[in-house]
């Protein structure tokens, strides 16, 4: 879906799906821009020249004991 076809009642039903069903109109306006400005940035990434490698691997330990 493209930015420019991107409507309110969307995002309701976005966010709807997700469990976020008691934002306001404000919150639901907002919603829209982030959106809209996440889409926008994700579409000017150049992706085409990305392998699995260039994936960042999160990797989270718990410190035991007898490591810090």
């Amino acid at each position: 879906m493209a930015n420019d076809d991107l409507t309110l009642d969307d995002v309701r039903k976005m966010a709807a799906d997700i469990g976020m069903t008691r934002l306001n109109d404000g919150q639901l306006q907002e919603l829209l821009r982030s959106t809209k400005a996440a889409r926008a940035r994700r579409d000017s990434l150049a992706t085409s020249t990305l392998a699995y490698a260039d994936e960042p691997a999160h990797v989270f330990s718990l410190a035991t004991g007898d490591r810090p």
